[in-house]
């Protein structure tokens, strides 16, 4: 995956199995949230599937940890 940031627009480039893979946790969100909704519960299998997920992003976005701020930000904007 490689990002272009230009001043009007980020532009992500990313193969069909990059984007496969992001529709697979879009399936994996759903089965989340319904789960939660119908028992109040999160079994540990949605956990892993949230943090890989949140893996996917960071390195999608091409974004970096600041650690003075606790969040992540924009690569170079620390």
């Amino acid at each position: 995956m490689k990002n272009k940031i230009l001043k009007s627009k980020v532009v992500i480039d990313m193969s069909v199995s990059e984007y496969d893979t992001l529709f697979k946790y879009i399936g994996k969100l759903e089965s989340m949230l319904s789960t939660l909704h119908e028992t109040n519960d999160l079994w540990l299998s949605d956990v892993h599937n949230l943090s890989s997920l949140k893996w996917e992003l960071v390195e999608m976005l091409d974004a970096e940890y600041d650690s003075s701020t606790y969040r992540y930000v924009k690569r170079g904007s620390k």
